[in-house]
This record gives C-alpha cells, sequence and structure tokens, in this order.
C-alpha cells in the first residue's frame, strides 16, 4: 500500500467517519500487518472525530442555550 493510498483513507476517514469505522472494522481482520495498521488508525481517526464532532455541537448547542438562561427570561 502506497504513501499516497494511506493519506487517502485517512482523509476520507476525517472527512465521512463512517468510511473509516468500515475500513478499519474490515481491515483489522486481514492478514497484511500493514492493512491491520491502517484499519487501526482509520478506526481510531474516525472515532475521534465522531467524538470531537460530537463535544464541538454540544458546545455551541450550550452556549446559545446559555444567554437565554442568563437573562432571567
Amino acid at each position: 500500500m502506497s504513501g499516497g493510498q494511506k493519506a487517502l483513507y485517512y482523509i476520507l476517514s476525517i472527512l465521512i467517519p463512517i468510511v473509516g469505522i468500515i475500513l478499519g472494522i474490515i481491515w483489522m481482520n486481514d492478514q497484511d500487518p500493514e492493512k491491520k495498521t491502517v484499519g487501526k488508525n482509520c478506526l481510531i481517526i474516525a472515532i475521534a472525530v465522531t467524538v470531537l464532532s460530537c463535544i464541538c455541537w454540544f458546545a455551541l448547542s450550550a452556549l446559545s442555550i446559555a444567554p437565554a438562561f442568563m437573562t432571567g427570561y
């Protein structure tokens, strides 16, 4: 697997996390150690991006609700 392919899979895992999760699950069971490593990395990246986006979404929604609580209305 070339470096360009690895970079493509990592970028896809960031932009479309479901792709990284699917690649990770499929390739972690492969016999090729290189594919196993790339699959593990894609899975980690996809999960981290998903968790980070959820945290950011909750933080932004809390910030938009907070002014209403602070004004007493």
